[in-house]
């Protein structure tokens, strides 16, 4: 068969798929969802960044749809990545402490796709993304063993090269042994702090420096604030970071391709939040939703039913990540169970994937993110972004990235008058929803060994009962 003629025929499949609510499970694609921790978009080169942090992130970018503006839910990784993974707002799926995990009574994106036919996979390495907390609901193998095995400075540990070996593993038994489609789960940690990515990307961005910095967050956070200097070196020491991971995920990519099942696979690639640097008086991420800590990468690539080279301009939302996977799947987004009551709601973007023909005026999605314990929390559009702090003042943001929430709005101009109205009447519906519609997770606890590393990552006190949360820090510097 020709190449033309294998491109209709696939092409054709793929539209099939797409539009039949009950395909074949064996003309569904395969799924490999990636999420690397901590990524903040704008240090990708797909993104606009100055320097060549992602060439495979961006050569995913360049050969399928890049979404310029996806927001996490939260700036944190527990109730961001259970909202990739179910759909649901941290407000719908109730977790939104690490003394909470996932109800039974709510589906998982896995769970759907297991119970579809699909040979279900994860791979993971932070803490905050254990099965202790629901997320190994539905996977056929949750292999945590990056995280259970004790690795107390797993800030500072290299896990990026065994993780990509254990889904390379995996997926070559899965193709001798079964003709059922794949989901794979792979959490990429490493761009997480601590930022220490072993040589030579430690120096790949920074090669002249001499000071006494390196890149632990907890000491950056305790002590003065470094100067403009040591602050480059730091984020030069993150970006080695992103580097080192964007390597190992092309090295997976290019076993997928080399083994022929490349194109049969929608790759997505996201991350639960981004990363401060002092931009707003802090580093680290937990305590602000500004966009430095929730403007996240989302890229897809299936060239059987998508376009490539393609920018969607409009907000979109990690939330939006389940829906989308199923409808590329075929499957209905029905299967999730979504709260219909919930004023915001998950959507399938398959629809501005595809282009062509399918093309339609991109939706209004709007975001409510918002810290641990809700101190800070708002709405944002992408019109605007309110922050309210504590329930004692708002603040109205411009989100525009090149004013980079800088400067606040102010005056009583026509347009900035309609956009604040606009935005607190949302946020008023949200928060009378809350009143009654908030799901409250099941009570977890800390699951054995789990303690240990938290503390040792920082997030807990030895001793300490009630966490703050995720990456909890001191305001560093004014």
């Amino acid at each position: 068969m020709s190449r033309f003629a294998r491109g209709i025929l696939v092409g054709a499949m793929a539209l099939f798929v797409a539009c039949d609510p009950s395909p074949s499970a064996s003309l569904r694609p395969n799924i490999l969802l990636v999420s690397i921790d901590s990524l903040r978009a704008d240090h990708l080169g797909s993104y606009g960044y100055r320097r060549n942090t992602s060439p495979n992130i961006d050569a995913l970018a360049a050969e399928g749809v890049r979404f310029s503006t996806a927001i996490a839910p939260a700036p944190w990784t527990l109730p961001s990545h259970l909202t990739m993974l179910t759909g649901r707002h941290p407000a719908a799926h109730g977790v939104v402490s690490e003394h909470q995990k996932l109800a039974e009574g709510i589906p998982t994106l896995a769970e759907v796709l297991h119970r579809e036919g699909y040979a279900t996979a994860a791979f993971v390495a932070g803490p905050y993304v254990s099965g202790h907390f629901g997320f190994d609901r539905g996977f056929d193998l949750y292999d945590e063993t990056l995280v259970a095995d004790g690795l107390l400075a797993s800030h500072r540990t290299t896990t990026s090269p065994a993780l990509v070996d254990k889904v390379s593993s995996w997926v070559q038994g899965h193709r001798r042994n079964e003709r059922s489609p794949f989901f794979v789960f792979l959490h990429l940690w490493d761009v997480h702090y601590d930022f220490a990515p072993p040589p030579p990307y430690d120096r790949l961005f920074d090669p002249d420096y001499e000071g006494e910095i390196d890149g632990r967050v907890l000491d950056l956070a305790l002590g003065p604030r470094p100067d403009a200097r040591d602050l480059e070196h730091v984020i030069a020491l993150y970006d080695g970071e992103i580097a080192f991971t964007d390597f190992h995920l092309g090295e997976l990519l290019r076993k997928f391709r080399g083994w022929g099942i490349l194109d049969d696979t929608v790759v997505m690639v996201t991350s639960d939040h981004g990363e401060e640097f002092f931009e707003h008086g802090r580093i680290g991420h937990l305590e602000q939703s500004f966009d430095d800590s929730i403007h996240v990468p989302l890229i897809v690539r299936y060239p059987p039913a998508i376009e490539a080279g393609r920018v969607v301009e409009g907000q979109v939302r990690l939330m939006d990540i389940a829906p989308t996977l199923l409808g590329l799947a075929g499957l209905p987004t029905s299967d999730l169970g979504m709260p219909a009551d919930a004023p915001v709601q998950a959507r399938d973007l398959t629809p501005w994937l595809r282009g062509g023909f399918f093309a339609a005026p991109f939706p209004d999605l709007p975001s409510f993110p918002e810290n641990y314990g809700r101190r800070r929390s708002g709405i944002r559009t992408d019109r605007g972004k309110l922050i309210r702090h504590d329930d004692r003042y708002f603040e109205l943001y411009n989100v525009r990235p090149e004013l980079g929430e800088r400067v606040k709005e102010t005056g009583r101009s026509p347009a900035i008058l309609a956009t604040l109205d606009e935005l607190l009447r949302e946020e008023a519906r949200w928060e009378a929803w809350l009143e009654n519609g908030r799901v409250i997770g099941e009570e977890a606890g800390l699951a054995p060994g789990l303690r240990q590393q938290l503390e040792s990552l920082g997030y807990l006190l030895p001793g300490q009962s009630e966490s703050p949360g995720e990456g909890k820090r001191p305001a560093a510097g004014p």
